[in-house]
């Protein structure tokens, strides 16, 4: 699996006239191998973080000042918007590449057949199709509960069918809990599966590009008056 390189640096000099002498550009350069990079391994604790605490009043004002016309947020200084790059940089996610799209066979599937396609990629068939909400959406709960159970099998002489079964999984808590969240917090849309079944092309998708994209659509639906 390949993975896109993104250089930590300014992509303009203009006004970082020191940034030559900067810590950064010498770490970047390798002129600085005599100091011990100390790295804080926090994975374990990843996982188990509870719930965000969101700034709803900041939220709220920003999407006041969002013009669905410009996609940018009005402010009594100037206008300012999220971009390619601020997704790439804070995200770590590729913003060129193929496009995150669906098949026009997938429209016409029903909630039985994505339950199916989550079977048969995963392993994974909820006990009630009550957990379903709407045609293509599932709550996040079920898919943490499963995890957790699979987490306690999961070992270095696992099956590599297991180990997919359970990367697939967790790619579908973090796109319906971080990449593509909605208000409620707790659904994710089940035509996800479908790009997840190969796992080595997942890098060749601008999944920088869907995220900005799914931001933008929902930020001019949140400003609208009606």
């Amino acid at each position: 699996m390949k993975f896109l390189l993104v250089h930590p640096g300014p992509t303009s000099l203009e006004l970082l006239l020191l940034h030559a002498e900067h810590r950064s550009s010498y770490i970047w350069d390798g002129k600085c191998l005599s100091q011990t990079f100390r790295g804080r391994r926090i994975d374990d604790m990843i996982i188990e973080i509870g719930r965000l605490q969101f700034n709803w009043a900041l939220i709220t004002a920003m999407i006041e000042r969002w013009r669905p016309d410009t996609h940018t947020v009005h402010l009594p200084i100037d206008e300012a918007t999220i971009t390619l790059e601020d997704v790439e940089v804070l995200f770590g996610l590729p913003v060129n590449g193929l496009p995150v799209a669906y098949p026009h066979a997938l429209r016409e599937y029903t909630g039985l057949h994505y339950l199916q396609m989550l079977q048969r990629l995963t392993g994974f068939q909820p006990a009630e199709e009550a957990t379903l909400s709407g045609a293509s959406r599932l709550q996040l709960t079920p898919v943490r509960q499963h995890l957790e159970a699979m987490d306690a099998g999961i070992a270095d002489d696992s099956l590599a069918e297991v180990i997919d079964r359970y990367m697939r999984l967790l790619m579908l808590l973090m796109f319906g809990g971080v990449l593509f969240p909605n208000t409620l917090g707790n659904l994710v849309t089940l035509r996800f599966p479908h790009h997840l079944e190969r796992l080595d092309d997942l890098p060749s998708y601008s999944w920088g590009a869907a995220v900005l994209g799914y931001l933008y659509r929902q930020m001019c639906r949140a400003s609208m008056g009606t």
